[in-house]
């Protein structure tokens, strides 16, 4: 994994089983990524759908999941994996931290795992390319986005307005999961800030 992370973020470079001992009121850690296209106009964010026959049916999200405590040497390992399996893309630069969520969940086995998510926007290769000796955006609909069937069923490049009018009213485009579980709506809205600061 090749990727760079901004100076401020360089705490997270330390070994995943360190930072999970340091959070010992923790059984489970995630990771999510905010992929934005800078081709239009205005920014879109990278939404995936939920299939259908998974938690949280056709909610959509910005792709990450679980880190994995044995085989990932950093959480931004994990993100970096997570983002690769879910979308097909290469992450190149960890840009900056947008929220830290925590919730408890209710295991259908019994029990609860009290989790902890961090999300981070981040630069993909895929969004930019060489041409006539400098890198220039990627049209959004020509970046290639590789969904895993399991998990994620559609994409979508959405603008912030679109976000907005969908946790304003039940009419809009994206249903997100509920707000104990990941935050996204909100998370994805200060996502946007941060972009556009």
């Amino acid at each position: 994994m090749t990727y760079t992370v901004a100076p401020h973020l360089e705490y997270f470079t330390i070994p995943l089983q360190d930072f999970a001992a340091a959070r010992p009121e923790f059984e489970e850690f995630g990771v999510g990524a905010y992929i934005f296209s800078h081709a239009d106009p205005t920014p879109r964010i990278l939404l995936l759908q939920r299939a259908l026959t998974d938690s949280m049916p056709g909610c959509w999200e910005g792709p990450g999941g679980a880190c994995e405590l044995e085989t990932d040497k950093t959480l931004l390992d994990s993100l970096v994996r997570e983002t690769l399996e879910e979308s097909g893309l290469h992450v190149s630069h960890i840009v900056d931290l947008v929220a830290v969520d925590c919730w408890e969940h209710h295991r259908r086995s019994g029990g609860k795992a009290r989790i902890t998510k961090y999300s981070f926007v981040v630069e993909v290769q895929e969004t930019l390319r060489w041409s006539a000796g400098k890198q220039q955006p990627v049209p959004t609909l020509q970046i290639p986005i590789q969904l895993e069937q399991l998990e994620h069923q559609k994409f979508d490049w959405a603008i912030k307005e679109d976000i907005l009018l969908s946790v304003q009213s039940p009419n809009g485009r994206y249903r997100f999961p509920l707000p104990l579980i990941g935050h996204q709506a909100p998370n994805i809205l200060r996502a946007f800030d941060l972009v556009e600061e």
